[in-house]
């Protein structure tokens, strides 16, 4: 059975090394195609008994292996998730190795809930500033830092791992950010945050490269586990748990209810390969729409 199925299985392993080493796809994602590529195997050495090529995957093939993932008891998110393992995976025979084999547009994602965006509101938002502000947790140089990171967060948009890497000497009136599947975007600084930088750097003792450096003895960036630790401490003195990455979703959710905004801007600020990615944000503003319908004659 497994010399059977040889040949699938090199392809995988073909396709897994195309991802890593020519679409520099991270560590996490390649590791996750991996796992959902495996399960994806798994399931067809189970259903095949006489075929060993790619090519014969059917539409009934991989039906039956959304049924199979539904049936142990995973969330149509998750589905979802295993299913672009397979189509990046048929695409990649179609596209570049010119294989005939099924396309993948033809398999259909499961529907989903529609996706909560959880964000900060106007009143959180100066709750965090003013107990940033003033944060009596340690104070000096430390403090300092923790107030610049959360207004980075708040009035940039970068992810967690993108703000750790930060180097000095690429601080400008914008930032060159290289996020997710090493797309390269642009983020800019307001001037505020580039006075809160240049005090931040007077006072820092660190010669460090990087803009938040490790206090570990190894040197280095801040690590996302410490960012993560930061919030906890400050979620202490507050009636609501802080995430750094919420500070993400409040950027997205505030830029596209401004008057002037468009979704396609806002997509490209934040990195997003589809629109369908921003528009998650879109009609998440509760207060926007108070507002909005408040605007009728009583």
């Amino acid at each position: 059975m497994i010399l059977l199925f040889y040949a699938t299985r090199k392809m995988i392993e073909r396709y897994i090394d195309y991802i890593q080493y020519t679409k520099w796809y991270s560590f996490n994602t390649v590791t996750k195609y991996r796992k959902w590529l495996n399960k994806f195997e798994c399931f067809l050495l189970e259903r095949w008994k006489t075929t060993n090529r790619p090519e014969e995957i059917e539409l009934t093939d991989a039906l039956e292996f959304i049924s199979h993932l539904m049936k142990s008891g995973l969330q149509p998110s998750s589905c979802n998730s295993n299913l672009d393992g397979v189509k990046g995976f048929l695409n990649y025979l179609r596209e570049i190795l010119q294989m005939d084999v099924l396309d993948p547009y033809r398999i259909k994602y499961v529907k989903e809930p529609q996706k909560s965006i959880w964000y900060y509101s106007e009143e959180q938002k100066r709750l965090i500033i003013n107990t940033v502000d003033n944060w009596i947790w340690k104070k000096g140089i430390t403090q300092l830092r923790n107030k610049l990171l959360t207004y980075m967060l708040l009035h940039t948009g970068l992810r967690c791992h993108e703000i750790a890497k930060i180097k000095v000497e690429e601080i400008w009136e914008s930032l060159q950010v290289v996020g997710k599947g090493w797309k390269l975007r642009t983020v800019y600084l307001r001037p505020e945050l580039l006075d809160m930088i240049g005090e931040y750097l007077d006072k820092r003792d660190n010669d460090s490269e990087y803009l938040f450096p490790s206090h570990n003895i190894d040197g280095g960036h801040i690590r996302e586990w410490s960012i993560r630790n930061i919030y906890n401490k400050l979620t202490k003195k507050l009636w609501f748990h802080i995430h750094a990455h919420k500070f993400r979703h409040t950027f997205a959710t505030d830029l596209l209810h401004l008057p002037w905004s468009n979704i396609y801007d806002v997509s490209k600020l934040m990195g997003h390969s589809r629109i369908t990615t921003t528009q998650i944000y879109l009609g998440t503003n509760q207060e926007s729409l108070k507002r909005l319908q408040f605007w009728l004659a009583f």
